[in-house]
């Protein structure tokens, strides 16, 4: 395809759907200047370049209430531009009616597509396009960057595939007693704190019990975790005698995984949704940065603890041990807002488990379209599920 004419859509990600599908050698993205923000169209440039840094791209403005202009805009394109497909899908009434009338007049194809329905439907002239069309995937880069964020990284190292079962049979052990690794952790936080090794960072080595000049002191309690965390290959040279506890943290990753309270859960979810066929582009503790005059009014959205995407449908969770205040559903609310639109979906992983007649955020997460998966699904091994089944019912296979 030499050029892609694009009616743009407010649904940023229906702007990116034909751009990916079709990867044509040119891109002209006209929208109505009364109405659209010349920065939502840098943002679709920005995003389309970043995959497919050859494509050239122009953008048109006409006058949205005047079908009589957009039919005059679109021949103008269409003379300029050689082997020209149209593409109406975010057009709205005036819009459509103007196009077709310019693509009719100029023998031009002309498409709409149903994103959820992965079809296009051929309007005029597209039946060869209609039959051979496929729905492109996206990527976490491709949301951020049509809505004006960029990844800026990782708070955690996501593990590799060859640590997925080791790291699944210790978190379900800490699920099974959360007092007990909260203990632990608190014990190893501190140790590695105030007996810091510099001559190997990985060595851990403190007294049983550390004394905390401000708090009580610090005890080593029961030593099962740690026996299973040797057995996984997770630490190595575990030592416990009567006045102290020494071993090696494999490598620098499993050391933060062990020094950090809540980062399990976040590792038991992005490995089952790993692992499941049905998803792609599984993330896990993305940063995201904005561009600078938006960052005052979103300071609260720059970490995700788990992302995923089901065909383009992009799904964001939180992650949480006990159930977190309002304001922590507020800012779970706004990822799809500001990112998904209408295909994405959001879901708060809780591991304790929830009386869903009485909690105030179940029946407030579920005023907000938020999906709660809690610690009963979890344990029972429904979390995939759980999560298949929040994607409105549409059928995964």
């Amino acid at each position: 395809m030499n050029c892609l004419v694009i009616l743009y859509d407010r649904e940023q990600v229906n702007n990116l759907i034909p751009i990916f599908s079709f990867i044509p050698n040119k891109v002209v993205i006209l929208y109505d200047k009364n109405y659209t923000s010349s920065k939502k169209i840098d943002y679709i440039k920005f995003a389309t370049l970043l995959r497919f840094p050859n494509i050239q791209i122009d953008s048109s403005p006409y006058d949205g209430l005047n079908i009589e202009d957009i039919t005059k805009s679109c021949v103008s394109i269409i003379h300029k531009n050689s082997d020209c497909f149209f593409d109406i899908t975010g057009a709205g009434e005036f819009g459509a009616i103007g196009a077709y009338q310019a693509c009719k007049k100029t023998f031009t194809p002309i498409f709409k597509l149903d994103p959820l329905g992965k079809r296009l439907i051929n309007v005029y002239g597209c039946d060869s396009l209609e039959k051979s069309f496929t729905m492109p995937n996206l990527n976490i880069e491709d949301v951020l960057s049509v809505n004006g964020a960029r990844l800026a990284g990782y708070n955690h190292k996501c593990p590799s595939y060859d640590d997925f079962d080791s790291i699944m049979k210790f978190s379900e052990a800490i699920f099974s007693d959360i007092n007990e690794w909260k203990s632990l952790c608190l014990y190893l936080q501190t140790g590695n704190t105030k007996f810091n090794q510099s001559f190997n960072s990985l060595y851990f080595h403190a007294p049983k019990t550390i004394e905390n000049s401000k708090n009580s002191p610090i005890h080593f309690g029961n030593p099962k975790l740690l026996h299973l965390a040797q057995k996984l290959k997770l630490i190595q040279k575990l030592k416990i005698n009567s006045k102290k506890v020494s071993f090696f943290f494999r490598d620098k990753d499993i050391k933060r995984y062990m020094t950090d309270f809540g980062v399990w859960l976040e590792l038991f979810c992005y490995i089952s949704l790993k692992r499941c066929p049905s998803f792609h582009d599984v993330r896990m503790s993305i940063m995201i940065d904005w561009e600078a005059e938006k960052k005052h009014l979103v300071e609260t959205v720059n970490e995700i603890d788990v992302t995923f995407f089901y065909g383009i449908r992009s799904y964001f969770i939180s992650c949480k041990l006990s159930e977190p205040s309002s304001e922590a559903l507020h800012e779970l609310s706004m990822y799809p807002s500001y990112f998904g639109g209408n295909y994405s979906k959001s879901a708060l992983v809780i591991l304790s488990n929830i009386n869903k007649e009485r909690s105030h955020i179940y029946t407030r997460a579920k005023d907000m379209n938020i999906t709660v998966i809690d610690g009963k699904s979890l344990r029972s091994g429904n979390f995939i599920n759980d999560i298949k089944s929040s994607l409105d019912n549409i059928k995964i296979v």
